[in-house]
């Protein structure tokens, strides 16, 4: 049987922009600019590049068994596939997500239990199932009179939903959500009618269903773990403004990938009055053609975003879904 699964793609859509709009033909004419510092700065562990360790917890699958563990492994991959990333065993953190499920239901901020990960995702599948249709043959003729004939199918079919966490360690707070769905289906010509879907059969296009599903948010998942640095300094040059970060090469910086500047906020829950931490973007730029192993410089055209940006903010790669990636959402 083949499944009409998750499209494959060997490289995401980077947002790489024209040769001539990342080079820097003189670094010399740019000037330092003094800059306020960033009420966060960033830790020794940061600054130095350190990879986020990631454990992916068991799903919650009541809707469908063994959905949540094929949704699991598919995060896990999905991660593991951007070598930004540490994947922890979840074998080394049994008591996580119970730790995470019992401060959610209380209320409790904080997680003060093992330092096995940085990040934790928790989720559940939200909805699946799985069928067969039976469609009846079929005739028609062409402008010319000559009759075509399409045979009787059998079309199984599944779809599925899910709702992922990805929680901050060992503050427990939330910093994304990803709410997905998609479906598989695979058609096959009949004779007379269709078989009772079998057990491994619904098993299959359900697994498909969730490939596909993991497929479509996989650019907001490489996004959330991102090669990303620290603004180190701010040269400008007329009305030209550029940032010195801690995005080498080393840490995947590549000249044309686009970037976004980014602000940890801290807010207070006005009812619960617990504090939380939240990514704000504050500018875009691009990574120019000054590249070396530990650091590049970022060619921010807005002026007036330029000078919002503060000494030891987080600067990121931003990802975009690819032609394939827009195509996959559209078919499942």
């Amino acid at each position: 049987m083949e499944i009409r699964a998750a499209l494959s793609i060997s490289l995401l859509a980077l947002g790489i922009t024209g040769c001539a709009s990342v080079k820097i033909d003189d670094l010399n004419a740019y000037q330092k600019v003094p800059m306020q510092k960033s009420a966060q700065m960033p830790s020794k562990a940061a600054l130095e590049g350190a990879k986020s360790r990631v454990i992916v917890l068991g799903m919650e699958d009541k809707k469908w068994g063994g959905a949540g563990a094929e949704l699991s492994d598919r995060v896990s991959k999905e991660l593991n596939a951007t070598n930004n990333v540490v994947i922890v065993d979840r074998a080394l953190a049994a008591s996580l997500s119970q730790e995470i499920q019992l401060a959610e239901a209380k209320g409790r901020a904080g997680y003060t239990g093992q330092d096995v990960a940085d990040f934790a995702i928790t989720g559940k599948i939200t909805e699946a199932s799985a069928g067969i249709k039976f469609t009846e043959a079929s005739s028609w003729k062409d402008k010319d009179g000559k009759t075509h004939y399409v045979s009787a199918t059998c079309t199984t079919s599944g779809k599925v939903g899910f709702s992922l966490k990805i929680v901050q360690m060992p503050s427990l707070n939330v910093v994304k959500t990803l709410d997905e769905e998609a479906t598989a289906s695979t058609t096959q010509d009949t004779r007379w009618s269709c078989p009772s879907l079998s057990r491994d059969a619904a098993r299959e296009i359900v697994s498909a269903a969730v490939a596909n599903a993991v497929q479509k948010a996989h650019t907001d998942l490489k996004n959330q773990f991102a090669p990303a640095g620290y603004v180190m300094e701010r040269r400008t040059h007329e009305k030209d403004n550029i940032f010195k970060t801690t995005l080498g090469a080393n840490s995947g910086a590549i000249a044309g990938l686009a970037v976004v500047f980014m602000r940890a906020v801290q807010e207070e829950n006005a009812l619960t009055g617990v504090p939380s931490t939240e990514q704000v973007q504050v500018a875009e730029g691009v990574i120019s053609d000054q590249i070396g192993a530990g650091f590049s410089f970022v060619i921010v055209a807005d002026q007036n975003k330029a000078n919002n940006i503060l000494l030891g903010e987080k600067v990121q790669v931003k990802y975009e879904d690819s032609f394939m990636d827009g195509l996959n959402k559209f078919a499942h």
